[in-house]
């Protein structure tokens, strides 16, 4: 191999292997953590909060089709829905930018 490819390979297999422990040791820490009512309810709805978290960020700069989408994805997520949200957002926004 040559140098650059060497780095390359060096850098992915770091940047892997690095993935790899951020993820065991956030499974670590939960399991570490004692399941009172206050840390069940934070990792029930850890997941609505990310959603929340990249909704929020692209209503920020978002443009026409972006904000008709995500009234769309608000609606349906409203609903119980989030799989479903997420699709129909995706949608909304590609059918409208399409045009």
């Amino acid at each position: 191999m040559t140098p650059a490819a060497d780095s390359a390979v060096l850098g992915i297999a770091g940047m892997a292997a690095l993935t790899y422990l951020a993820r065991a040791g956030g499974l670590a820490i939960a399991r570490a953590l004692p399941a009172t009512p206050f840390v069940t309810a934070f990792l029930k709805h850890l997941g609505t909060c990310v959603i929340v978290a990249l909704v929020t960020s692209t209503v920020a700069r978002s443009d026409g089709p972006g904000m008709i989408a995500t009234v769309v994805t608000v609606a349906a997520a409203s609903r119980g829905w989030p799989t479903s949200a997420m699709l129909a957002g995706m949608a909304v926004a590609a059918m409208l930018r399409a045009i």
